[in-house]
């Protein structure tokens, strides 16, 4: 229940703050995942690789929303199933990132980046995992089952 409450703050709010946090944690993890092996990066090249990342996803994701909210999307209603997708990978890469970074030559300096992504993006990630599977993200173990028994 707690993640489906964390996961709303997220997906509940304009279609601009979503594409802001996806656009910059798919920066985030596409530069720990570009600079894995590297043992001292440039700072300058890691933020230019992050902001150009972040401004092409974060852009496509707004216009992707947008439209969908135009067709009659109710931002107040479950997210569509691409939605959920993008949670999920962008969330699934930035751990795939941050494994190869932190057992990489980058080590823990470069993992870091993959951080922000992980922790930002668990709660939607794993609703719409959920959701992908066929899970109601409303259910929880504290439930009652039919019949009664719970």
């Amino acid at each position: 229940m707690i993640w489906a409450l964390l996961a709303a703050f997220l997906t509940k709010r304009p279609a601009w703050v979503q594409a802001v946090v996806v656009g910059l944690c798919t920066g985030l993890f596409v530069a720990a995942g570009a600079y894995a092996n590297q043992r001292d990066p440039l700072i300058s090249s890691v933020v230019l690789l992050v902001l150009a990342v972040a401004v092409v996803a974060g852009v496509a994701f707004f216009l992707a929303l947008r439209a969908r909210l135009r067709r009659g999307w109710a931002a107040g209603s479950a997210p569509p199933t691409w939605v959920n997708l993008v949670y999920a990978a962008v969330w699934l890469l930035s751990l795939i990132a941050a494994i190869n970074a932190l057992f990489g030559a980058g080590g823990l300096k470069v993992a870091v980046l993959a951080i922000v992504p992980i922790v930002l993006l668990a709660p939607p990630a794993l609703v719409s995992i959920r959701a992908l599977v066929g899970r109601s993200p409303a259910h929880d173990g504290d439930a009652p089952r039919a019949g009664g028994m719970g």
